[in-house]
């Protein structure tokens, strides 16, 4: 009696044990994503120049008052 309880209760728990792995692999991706998105903004941020920010607004405001 006591051993098939823990025998049903093992497959129950190797059961949530694959929901989890799952689960864990699907948060492990969306990270890498958002590492890859953290690490692209940084390179725009090194790469950024105030004075070429504003000449870049300053073309594009031209632009909006020709049109």
């Amino acid at each position: 009696m006591v051993m098939q309880y823990l025998v049903s209760r093992n497959e129950e728990y190797l059961i949530h044990i694959t929901k989890f792995n799952a689960q864990m692999a699907e948060i492990m991706e969306k990270l890498q994503y958002l590492e890859y998105n953290i690490l692209e903004l940084q390179k725009q941020l090194n790469d950024f120049i105030p004075e070429s920010d504003a000449q870049k607004k300053e073309t594009w405001f031209a632009k909006q008052k020709q049109v």
